[in-house]
Order: structure tokens, then sequence, then C-alpha cells
């Protein structure tokens, strides 16, 4: 979709005008700043995610979209958490949760 101001509150409005469910929604600029990539979960039958795709290519700022529901794709979810341990608890939490430290803050 094209990169300015004012797209994700169409996208938005949008999706709540039609009632889609989706899950998820990030959001991010490509090589080219002009362009920006979502990644929308959309939750339905064959029926609603087909209208929803329709409806977005009706959008003009949408460039192209692409339904991955039978492609192989990786779905992954993302939570941050402030972690209060000592520096060995830190690396049993992460060890026993599979998870992994994008910062420390001392």
């Amino acid at each position: 979709m094209e990169n300015h101001q004012g797209i994700l509150a169409k996208l938005a409005s949008l999706i709540a005008a039609r009632a889609i469910t989706s899950t998820a929604c990030p959001v991010a600029e490509t090589l080219d700043p002009s362009i920006s990539r979502m990644t929308l979960a959309v939750h339905g039958d064959e029926w609603v995610i087909e209208q929803a795709v329709k409806q977005f290519h009706r959008l003009i700022d949408v460039i192209k979209v692409t339904d991955l529901t039978d492609e192989e794709h990786i779905g992954r979810e993302m939570v941050f958490v402030r972690v209060n341990a000592e520096p060995a608890n830190r690396a049993r939490f992460f060890e026993s949760t599979r998870s992994s430290a994008v910062g420390s803050w001392t």
C-alpha cells in the first residue's frame, strides 16, 4: 500500500464497517519508503475472506492483496515483557518459555 498519512485509518474503518474479524496487523516500510507492507490475519470462511480481499482491492492506496490461506506460511506472535529477575534467573526464564531477550536494561 502507498505509505502516506491516513491509510491505516482508512483500512481500520473498512475493517470495522465490514465487521471483518482480524487478529494481527503489523505494518512496516519496504525498501521503497513510499510503500508499506501490511500483513492482516483475517478469520472467517472462504466467502468472508474473498469479500475482505475484494474490499481491500477497492481502496485506491492498496497496491496488491495476496490471500495466503492455501500458501505455506509461518504464523508467529510476539509479546514484550519486562522480567525483573537476577541475570541467572533470566536465562532460566528464557529457556523455559522458548523466548529471547531483545534488549537489556539495568
